[in-house]
């Protein structure tokens, strides 16, 4: 009945309980109509027991009374009908007399019949059983008796138990009748009154349909259609209803308009999805970049966009939804390089929609690719001369004497080797970016890059009289590293806290493993000035130095910039943490 009428319902509902209500009570009388019958019957019986009594009395007191021989024949006056069985027993249980049977010596004692015992007990009994000797079920009523001059104990009579029927069915048959009748009008009148409440409820249902047509007042109810007053409150309900959504409809299709302009006015492409993956909308940006999305609502991105990692992107954020967008960088059809944001939209702990916005950096890519070429090889170019000029002012000095002439010679040697490092380290982080020098990722201790890092610093740390102090407070343990490259990257950071930190202070080099995340947690910390938290994300930009701020040596400001892209390369992060001078923490792969 999933699909059936709601009226249909109520009339099903009617017949249910007019039904129940109509058959219980009739099961109920005709077993008490049974029951009286049976009570009747042996009310019956017993009068007719009194009767045969008071007979055979009588002709006891005329003296023409002989059991053996005058007792049948007197009964037989007395009581000739067919219907009732009369049985005459004596103190022992015998049968004396029965009206059914051609022959008593073939009945069996009746002493413990449950009538019989009865009247022995209590003067008088009755039952309702099946009577072996003559076939068939006998209502009986016996009755102790005492006749002067006769050995009769118990006088029995029994009717039959199809006359007890007979009067029940007759009686049935009548209440039947008057319930079929009751039941076919009860019927009849709920039919009537589910088709009314039909027609009430289907006018109110067109009006609330009508409501779908925004700007008519087709969804209005007319109070004077209405089948009664007690629809008078709804209909008033829905009108205001219908005045609401009127409303709030045209509210909606304005910021709906608004929201297309917007989307369609931004050079970025907009990807808008449902909890499900679906597509809910594009924008106009989207539609030049990927032509086949112009009809996309309904489709998976997939099947619009061929870019595995937008969708297995969006399908994340299904089972986790990440505290920063997912992004990721990809090519459309036409060559054109799209960086891909995926924002999800969150509601009580659960994915409402998805945002994906796909920014055309072509160009910036070009430019960057540029930069990285130029920067390659204005510092490729740069070595030789200031080789030359290292070389040049290192030969002077073994000619020159006067003091102002060597000041001179030893500025021109400090600045050009500091523009050699900082050519050289220009170098390695354009090769670094370029992927132009394959890392050889492999398992390796990680105490190993520890102790191989504090080596090539050892002596910087001894001319300020620092003490490195390496912890591994859960052992030691393997990491996927490229065992050159992370020496470099310790070796970067324990340089930096070598320059800034106090002297005569310690410098401590932890790592370990965080098994949730599957990284191992690397940290250098100095007692140093630290960096003021506003400029912790922009020291691992290159050139960028805080030496106005930390009022230590002088750096090309790569170092960190190096450090950040090695570390990325292993799939890992770098940031500054919170703490008592400058802690520097960066994660790679477990082994």
């Amino acid at each position: 009945m999933k699909n059936t009428t709601f009226s249909i319902k109520i009339f099903f509902c009617f017949c249910v309980v007019i039904l129940f209500s109509v058959l219980v009570p009739c099961g109920y009388f005709l077993h008490s109509i049974k029951q009286e019958s049976i009570d009747l019957t042996c009310e019956e019986a017993f009068r007719e027991v009194s009767f045969v009594r008071t007979y055979i009395m009588e002709e006891v007191k005329k003296g023409k009374f002989d059991e053996r021989e005058t007792l049948p024949e007197t009964l037989k006056n007395f009581y000739s009908g067919e219907e009732h069985r009369v049985t005459l027993i004596d103190a022992e249980g015998t049968v004396l007399y029965d009206s059914f049977a051609k022959d008593i010596s073939e009945l069996e004692n009746h002493r413990y019949h449950e009538e019989v015992a009865m009247a022995f007990a209590d003067g008088e009994g009755s039952s309702v059983r099946y009577s072996s000797s003559l076939g068939t079920s006998f209502v009986y009523a016996a009755r102790r008796v005492s006749i002067p001059g006769t050995s009769i104990s118990i006088i029995r009579v029994a009717a039959p138990l199809s006359l007890v029927e007979d009067h029940a069915s007759n009686r049935s048959r009548a209440l039947l009748a008057g319930a079929v009748a009751a039941l076919v009008f009860a019927i009849a009148f709920a039919a009537f009154m589910s088709m009314r409440f039909r027609r009430s409820l289907q006018l109110m249902i067109s009006s609330v349909e009508n409501l779908a047509t925004p700007g008519s007042r087709s969804g209005r109810i007319s109070l004077r259609t209405l089948p009664g007053d007690e629809f008078a409150p709804l209909a008033s309900a829905v009108n205001s209803m219908a005045q609401r959504m009127e409303v709030q409809v045209n509210h909606i299709l304005a910021q709906k308009a608004q929201l297309d302009a917007v989307l369609n006015s931004i050079a970025e492409g907009v990807l808008v999805v449902d909890h499900d993956g679906c597509i809910r909308s594009v924008n106009a940006t989207l539609v030049r970049l990927f032509p086949r999305a112009a009809h996309a609502e309904g489709l998976q991105p997939v099947e619009v966009i061929p870019s595995p990692d937008l969708q297995k992107g969006i399908e994340s954020l299904k089972h986790d939804v990440p505290e920063k967008p997912v992004q990721f960088e990809m090519d459309n059809m036409s060559g054109r390089k799209l960086q891909v944001l995926i924002c999800p939209i969150v509601g009580e702990s659960k994915l409402l929609m998805a945002v994906a916005v796909f920014h055309d950096i072509t160009e910036m890519s070009v430019l960057m690719e540029m930069r990285r070429d130029f920067v390659a090889n204005v510092s490729h170019e740069l070595r030789t001369p200031l080789t030359a000029i290292m070389g040049y002012a290192e030969s002077l000095k073994r000619y020159v004497s006067e003091p102002r002439a060597l000041h001179f010679l030893e500025v021109i040697d400090r600045n050009s080797q500091y523009m050699a490092t900082m050519v050289q380290d220009l170098l390695q982080l354009s090769s670094i970016e370029n992927g132009a020098i394959p890392m050889d990722i492999k398992p390796m201790p990680a105490s190993m890059a520890i102790r191989g890092g504090m080596d090539l610093c050892r002596t910087s740390a001894e001319a300020k009289k620092l003490e490195f102090c390496e912890k591994l407070d859960l052992g030691d343990f393997s990491i996927k590293a490229d065992a050159e490259y992370l020496t470099r990257v310790i070796r970067n950071l324990l340089e930096n806290a070598c320059r800034y930190a106090p002297e005569g202070s310690q410098i401590v080099i932890s790592a370990e493993p965080d098994r949730e995340s599957g990284m191992a947690v690397f940290r250098v910390a100095d007692s140093g000035p630290g960096i003021p938290p506003e400029l912790r994300v922009r020291v691992f930009e290159r050139f960028y130095r805080v030496e106005k701020h930390r009022g230590g040596q002088v750096s090309t400001g790569l170092g960190l910039a190096i450090c950040k892209h090695i570390v990325e390369r292993h799939g890992g992060c770098i940031s500054i943490e919170d703490g008592p001078g400058c802690i520097v923490r960066f994660t790679v792969p477990l082994a």
